[in-house]
């Protein structure tokens, strides 16, 4: 395992990436539905999301599950932080995600008792 150095205090640095296919099967352990039906569901949500954030005109905000939700609105390239050349754009196209505090508390609450 990877420990940075923050400031003297180590930090544990071990990344788990769960793929689509993890969490179709985690899915359909918990509910039952088949494999095919929760893939279905989860590429139509991406199509769904990609859709509803290609509106340039509005702030789009997407509440995919209690405590979480996307959003994206476009803003001008002055107040873009990327690294990128965006000279030539109007407009860049900022998205976000955000946990409400009561879902991050609750994920905090099952983390320390699993230390």
């Amino acid at each position: 395992m990877n420990y940075p150095d923050k400031g003297g205090i180590a930090i544990q640095e071990n990344k788990i990436y769960y793929n689509q296919q993890h969490v179709i099967s985690e899915i359909r352990n918990r509910t039952g539905c088949s494999a095919n039906d929760i893939a279905r569901i989860l590429n139509s949500l991406g199509d769904m999301v990609r859709d509803k954030f290609g509106d340039k005109n509005s702030y789009v905000e997407i509440k995919l599950f209690p405590g979480l939700k996307i959003a994206s609105h476009y803003i001008p390239p002055q107040q873009s932080k990327s690294n990128l050349d965006i000279s030539k754009s109007d407009f860049i196209l900022n998205l976000s995600a955000s946990f409400s505090d009561y879902f991050r508390k609750e994920i905090r609450r099952l983390h320390r008792n699993t230390l």
